[in-house]
């Protein structure tokens, strides 16, 4: 489904990613694993075109993303989350999600009180009650961000890459400042994604999760792939285990 050919990316003299090639396969979860620094936040703003790569190419089923506009990217079918919060601290829930829908609707702001509107507007207020009840979070829809805890804030994201029904999630560090259960439950959120047919691209530290979930692993360090394969595989390599699992230990 996604194929990373070949792409690098560096700033002045720094070579951020490397030559990186890498295959998402459809209906899977494929997890991008590496230490502080390793390129993976890095890959993930070069597939959605927040930066431009020096060299290579993104494809998504078989078309080019290369030369897309970030907002084109959405439309493509691919949506993401950002290791960062990214909400909007003076919108509600609701809105906040529905920002992640807007893109869908054709009309322009003359039409603001037609009936091609209100019609939009219905059929979104239907995917965020859908998205929200899956998540758990349909009582929070009046609430704004900073009356809210972490992980629910972490679940808010969620559901608005979530609410344009995209073919490939792209959730980095989705359990990064996340408790125990916090982190099963967004577990439990991942794997109920990929059971509805989405495919998942998942940049995280947390290695119980990764190795939970995960269909396919791939590993950076220092900008370059240095392992792929099944979480059995990338558990058991000696380079991962010194140079990411390590490291985690040393610390």
């Amino acid at each position: 489904m996604l194929q990373i050919k070949d792409v690098r990316v560096s700033f002045g003299g720094l070579i951020a990613v490397k030559d990186m090639n890498m295959n998402v396969k459809k209906g899977t979860i494929h997890s991008l694993i590496g230490p502080n620094g390793a390129g993976k936040t890095t890959l993930f703003n070069a597939i959605t075109r927040v930066i431009q790569p020096d060299k290579g190419d993104v494809i998504f089923k078989s078309e080019s993303l290369i030369n897309l506009t970030p907002e084109k990217i959405i439309y493509k079918g691919i949506s993401r989350t950002f290791q960062n919060l990214q909400l909007f601290q003076g919108m509600n829930v609701y809105d906040n999600i529905y920002s992640g829908f807007v893109h869908n609707y054709k009309g322009n702001l003359f039409e603001i009180f037609s009936k091609k509107k209100r019609d939009f507007d219905i059929q979104t207020k239907n995917k965020i009650l859908e998205v929200t009840e899956l998540l758990q979070i349909k009582n929070r829809l009046n609430s704004y961000p900073s009356q809210l805890p972490y992980g629910v804030l972490k679940r808010v994201e969620i559901a608005r890459a979530m609410v344009s029904d995209p073919e490939l999630l792209l959730f980095d560090e989705p359990a990064a400042g996340l408790n125990h259960n916090e982190t099963s439950e967004i577990r439990d959120i991942i794997k109920m994604l990929k059971s509805n047919g989405k495919t998942i691209l998942l940049v995280e530290h947390d290695m119980n999760l990764v190795m939970k979930v995960s269909d396919e692993i791939t590993v950076m360090s220092f900008g370059e792939k240095i392992a792929e394969g099944v979480p059995e595989e990338i558990a058991n390599n000696e380079e991962v285990i010194k140079v990411y699992l390590g490291e985690s230990e040393n610390a």
